[in-house]
């Protein structure tokens, strides 16, 4: 999505001097090029996406308009999903945190709930046995070592005597189904999917002696799409969708290929699919110099797209409304608006900048919105464009928004 001095100074004049911009096009691209990547390999997969990573409710209803299944954690996103038009059935519940009466709420409506401890799968039988008349579909987020990658802290130890008398018990329970078998580890390296995936069709093999899974569901953690200059500061390599697809999808296949009744590979992207679909745009609005060194005060804050204690720089754009003689600095620091030292937007620019500059910050589609705190301002506004028209999708946070849950 490519801007000019113009259109930026139309959306502030909108929406104020700082705002988000999603390039929902971008995203429905992505979506559509990582699923291609693994059906082609393996055409029995299916997208749960990440609301985590980002929840703005214009990706999450695109992704059901797309076909794609929503990948909760929390009864927050959960009531979203349900807000927007996603049919229960449709909904994957994870996460460490269900309380015991929004998990029967989950169970009741049909959603598959992931079990996460043995705790977990207590509950789930007591809602079992009390509503012996409706059938339940859950499933289990299985815990095994990634050789070379330290443990995670989700999911049931496959290795636990008590897994397998948890699958006993499952398959003796006549209105409860395990359909999916599911694991989620961070690791972002395309060899460490290598591992995930063999280890969970290992526990696969010791499912099927009493289930019949429909899913295998092989989580999230995937890498997004990166500029090449994000690239160098972050210090990775390229990594495209077929690149996962070439490891996760092709061993799945190897695996039932002489299967009718092939399992559903479930993969839970959120980075992969809007990292880069989401930029951040702010305004300079003075420079100054402190003993020799320039410094820029800016609208936004590194709370707006990044962790306020890294220190690394994210590639920025720069966009003037002056075309002729511009300032040119050899080292400018930008700040954020924040009272706090270490908040900069970018810290040794080198370039032309000057007052009533646009600064964006792109790639923050990923835990950028999410973890905004309400930290000195409340966040900013999200705006799209829909056929070059400009459509607010999140008002900017007021006052009363932060407050009103405070009793004074």
């Amino acid at each position: 999505m490519r801007f000019d001095y113009s259109t930026l100074q139309n959306i502030e004049n909108a929406v104020g001097d700082s705002w988000y911009i999603l390039d929902i096009e971008r995203f429905i691209s992505n979506y559509k090029e990582f699923l291609k990547a693994f059906q082609d390999i393996y055409p029995q997969t299916q997208i749960a996406y990440s609301y985590k990573t980002n929840y703005i409710p214009l990706i999450c209803k695109t992704v059901d308009d797309l076909g794609g299944f929503a990948e909760v954690v929390s009864d927050m996103e959960y009531s979203l999903a349900l807000d927007i038009g996603v049919k229960p059935k449709n909904i994957v519940v994870n996460g460490p945190y269900k309380p015991e009466n929004e998990l029967k709420r989950y169970l009741l409506n049909g959603s598959m709930v992931n079990v996460d401890s043995f705790q977990e799968l207590d509950l789930v039988m007591k809602v079992a046995n009390e509503h012996k008349n409706t059938k339940f579909s859950i499933g289990i987020s299985c815990n095994f070592e990634i050789e070379g990658y330290p443990p995670s802290r989700f999911g049931v130890d496959v290795t636990d005597p008590r897994f397998e008398k948890a699958l006993v018990e499952i398959s003796k329970t006549s209105n409860l189904d395990l359909v999916s078998i599911h694991c989620h580890y961070p690791y972002r390296e395309v060899s460490s999917f290598q591992g995930r995936v063999y280890g969970i069709l290992e526990v696969y093999d010791r499912v099927v002696k009493y289930c019949s899974p429909k899913y295998i569901d092989i989580g999230g953690g995937l890498g997004g799409k990166i500029s090449k200059e994000l690239m160098e500061h972050l210090g990775v390599k390229n990594v495209e969708y077929v690149d996962y697809a070439n490891i996760i999808a092709k061993t799945v296949h190897a695996k039932f290929k002489e299967d009718e009744n092939k399992p559903i590979l479930l993969m839970e992207p959120g980075t992969a699919l809007v990292a880069d679909a989401m930029s951040f745009f702010c305004k300079i609005l003075g420079i100054k110099e402190v003993r020799g060194r320039a410094i820029a005060c800016s609208s936004g804050s590194r709370v707006n797209f990044h962790s306020r204690t890294s220190k690394l720089n994210m590639p920025i754009r720069v966009f003037s409304k002056n075309q002729g003689y511009r300032k040119k600095h050899e080292s400018i620091d930008i700040g954020g608006y924040t009272c706090m030292e270490e908040d900069y937007i970018y810290r040794s620019y080198n370039g032309d900048l000057e007052t009533g500059d646009y600064v964006a910050v792109d790639n923050v589609g990923s835990y950028s919105i999410v973890f905004k705190p309400p930290f000195i301002n409340p966040n900013v506004p999200v705006v799209t464009f829909v056929e070059n028209e400009l459509r607010v999708i999140k008002n900017k946070e007021t006052y009363e928004d932060v407050f009103k849950t405070y009793i004074k």
